[in-house]
C-alpha cells in the first residue's frame, strides 16, 4: 500500500486542510463499525472488497491503515484539521481498542498520548513508561539505551509540562518566531528521530561513512515527502489567540497540551521542550514561570509593559 503524505479524509485548498466528503464518510464508517464490534481486519477486508480507494488508485486496505485512522486525533478537529468525528466517538473507539489490546489495567488517555508523543532528545526514539514491581511507582525511560540523568516520574513530568504551558499562557507571544526562508516544509516525529540518529552517528569516535550516507539520504527523502504549503503563521495566530484566553493552570490540564502541542522532547539532563503545532519549540530552560509572571531566561524581562521578545502588551 502506498504511503499517504496527506491524512486520509482531507485535502489542501487555499493553504488550508479541508475535508473530502467521500473520504470523511469512510472515516466515520470506520469508527462506527469498530465501535459496533468489528475488528480492524474485518473493516479493512470490507473496504478492500468494496474497492474503496485509499491512496491514488490503490484500493487495498490493511488493519494497520484502519488502526492509524482510529488512533489519529486530528479527526476530532484542531488548528490544522476540521472535525470529521466527535471527541466522544474518538474516545469510545480508542477506549475499546485499549481494552482489547491489553489485559492489564489500561493507561489513561493522557498517558497514551504522552507515550505516543514523547521522544528522547539524545536519540529521537520514543520514551516509554515503566512501573516497578509493586505498580506504585512509574518512570519514563528512553526505548533506546540513552540514560536520563534524573528520575522522571508522572508527577515530575506533568509538572514540567505545566510550567512550560503556564509560561506560554502568561506570555503567548513566546510562540512567535522568525519563519525560515525555505517555506513549505513541516517536520514530523519520524524525521526528528532520523535527524537525531544522524547526529548520534556523527558524534561517534570513528564515524562510518556508508551508514551515515544512507541515513542522510533516507532523512532527505522523508523531508521531501513532508513538503507542504506553509501556513504556520495562521496557526501561530490561532495558538496565540487560544493561549490568551486560558487561565493559569494550578493543575496539569492535558486538554491544553493535546490541542496545541506536536511533540514533547525529554533531554538527557531531564529538562523538557515542547514543539507546538506551528513548529515553535520552547525549552523549560528558556522560560521560568512564577505565579502570574513569565520571565524569559535569556533576557530576564518580566511579563509587564513589553514582553521579552519585543511585543507590546
Amino acid at each position: 500500500m502506498g504511503l499517504r503524505t496527506i491524512l486520509y479524509g482531507y485535502k489542501i485548498e487555499n493553504l488550508q486542510f479541508v475535508s473530502v466528503i467521500e473520504e470523511a464518510e469512510i472515516v466515520r464508517d470506520i469508527f462506527s463499525e469498530y465501535i459496533s464490534g468489528k475488528t480492524m481486519k474485518q473493516i479493512a477486508d470490507v473496504l478492500t472488497e468494496k474497492r474503496i480507494i485509499y491512496y491514488k488508485d490503490k484500493s487495498t486496505w490493511t488493519k494497520n491503515a484502519v488502526c492509524r485512522i482510529l488512533e489519529n486525533e486530528h479527526y476530532v478537529g484542531d488548528y490544522e484539521y476540521p472535525a470529521i468525528i466527535s471527541e466522544e466517538i474518538y474516545m469510545k473507539a480508542n477506549s475499546m481498542k485499549t481494552q482489547k489490546g491489553c489485559k492489564k489495567t489500561a493507561d489513561s488517555p493522557e498517558i497514551v498520548y504522552l507515550k505516543k508523543n514523547t521522544i528522547c532528545g539524545q536519540c529521537g526514539k520514543r520514551l516509554t513508561r515503566r512501573r516497578n514491581y509493586s505498580g506504585l511507582r512509574e518512570r519514563w525511560e528512553c526505548l533506546g539505551r540513552c540514560k536520563i540523568d534524573c528520575f522522571l516520574d508522572d508527577r515530575t513530568y506533568h509538572e514540567k509540562i505545566k510550567e512550560v504551558l503556564n509560561s506560554v499562557i502568561a506570555q503567548p507571544e513566546l510562540l512567535q518566531y522568525e519563519y525560515e526562508a525555505v517555506e513549505g516544509y513541516e517536520s514530523s516525529l519520524d524525521i526528528i528521530r532520523q535527524e537525531r540518529e544522524i547526529d548520534r552517528m556523527l558524534e561517534q569516535k570513528e564515524p562510518k561513512f556508508l551508514p551515515i550516507k544512507g541515513a542522510v539520504f533516507k532523512a532527505a527523502s522523508a523531508r521531501f515527502d513532508h513538503c507542504r504549503l506553509d501556513y504556520s503563521k495562521a496557526i501561530t495566530k490561532k495558538l496565540i489567540e487560544f493561549f490568551c484566553k486560558q487561565p493559569v493552570m494550578e493543575e496539569f490540564d492535558f486538554t491544553i497540551l493535546k490541542k496545541t502541542a506536536r511533540v514533547i522532547t525529554v533531554n538527557r539532563d531531564g529538562t523538557i521542550e515542547i514543539t507546538f503545532l506551528n513548529n515553535k519549540t520552547i525549552n523549560e530552560k528558556e522560560v521560568i514561570f512564577h505565579g502570574n509572571n513569565s520571565i524569559n531566561s535569556e533576557s530576564g524581562n518580566e511579563n509587564s509593559g513589553k514582553s521579552a521578545i519585543g511585543f507590546s502588551k
